[in-house]
């Protein structure tokens, strides 16, 4: 009979690998996002102001998003740019439940235009580039069941389901991968391993030196790690938001990962069991990661001269 339960265990197994053991939770892309940026004139002449209007919102998960925009792209001193950045404040996020839309904010940039010869034509392509602070959560549900319990499942035909991993709306998209259930046949040597993808896949690009990422990983009652949890990180050299503007407000939480040439990271947190499941229990992982992203978008002024001398 002892033999007979082996298989019957092995046979479970197969079958929950087999049907998928990975679940992964997609965002949309979003966050604080640009709705508008563009002059109150298309064509001034030499000497003549102008307004830089730029319009945001958030469309994320995060609410009391932390918003700076910076004007760059031109050369700030030849048109006479005082106030190169503007303080958004912090934006609300959507509210589903009650079916109101983000926060929105919007600034102006006066400027004026520079001096060029009479007759003379340029086209100036001033960027709007938008700072905010971000924070986007993974929470991924595992089975841990007994051996004894296993057998049942199996007796009767059933199959543990897990939930897939849910994910925060934002410009990062975190995916976790482990096996649909933990099985504790001796419980205190059991482990397993949390595999965490993440990936940038928004319109622009976490700021910092070499994209740096705030992560702490959470796990629940009855497991603890083996060594450190992320293993992998991130010591910058120098100041980590040297770049950014000095306002806008830094993440403060975890361990700081690189996050490869702007585009994702792979990280991986052992675990072992130091609790046993009763039968069976649905435990659950999170991930929080805290971070700076920015967005550009560009605009476009013709500029025609009206000096007799330069």
């Amino acid at each position: 009979m002892m033999e007979r339960g082996k298989y019957l265990v092995f046979a479970l197994l197969a079958v929950l690998l087999i049907s998928g053991c990975v679940q992964q939770g997609t965002t949309t892309g979003s966050g604080i996002v640009i709705n508008t940026f563009e002059p109150a004139l298309k064509s001034v002449e030499s000497g003549e102001e102008v307004s830089l209007h730029l319009e945001v919102q958030n469309t994320g998960d995060y609410t009391d998003a932390p918003v700076v925009a910076e004007l760059t792209g031109i050369d700030l001193s030849e048109w006479n740019v005082i106030d190169r950045y503007k303080n958004l404040g912090s934006l609300l996020a959507p509210d589903k439940d009650a079916g109101t839309e983000g926060g929105r904010a919007g600034v102006d940039w006066r400027i004026t235009a520079p001096s060029l010869r009479r007759g003379q034509r340029l086209t100036y392509e001033p960027i709007a580039r938008v700072y905010y602070l971000y924070k986007t959560i993974a929470t991924k549900p595992v089975w841990f069941v007994t051996t004894e319990e296993l057998k049942k499942i199996v007796r009767v035909g059933g199959t543990l389901e897990s939930e897939p991993t849910t994910v925060t709306a934002g410009p990062l998209n975190v995916e976790i991968k482990t096996g649909r259930f933990v099985r504790s046949t001796d419980w205190r040597d059991t482990k397993f391993q949390l595999q965490i993808h993440i990936e940038n896949i928004g319109n622009g690009y976490v700021a910092g030196k070499d994209y740096p990422l705030f992560i702490e990983v959470k796990w629940p009652n009855g497991v603890a790690p083996v060594g450190e949890c992320p293993t992998i990180t991130y010591e910058a050299a120098g100041e980590l938001y040297k770049d950014v503007p000095a306002s806008l407000t830094r993440p403060s939480f975890g361990r700081v990962v690189k996050l490869w040439n702007g585009r994702d990271v792979d990280l991986t947190c052992e675990f072992r069991i130091i609790e046993p499941p009763t039968n069976k229990e649905k435990r659950n992982f999170e991930v929080e990661i805290g971070y700076i992203y920015y967005v550009d978008a560009k605009t476009s002024i013709e500029v025609v001269g009206t000096e007799e001398f330069l």
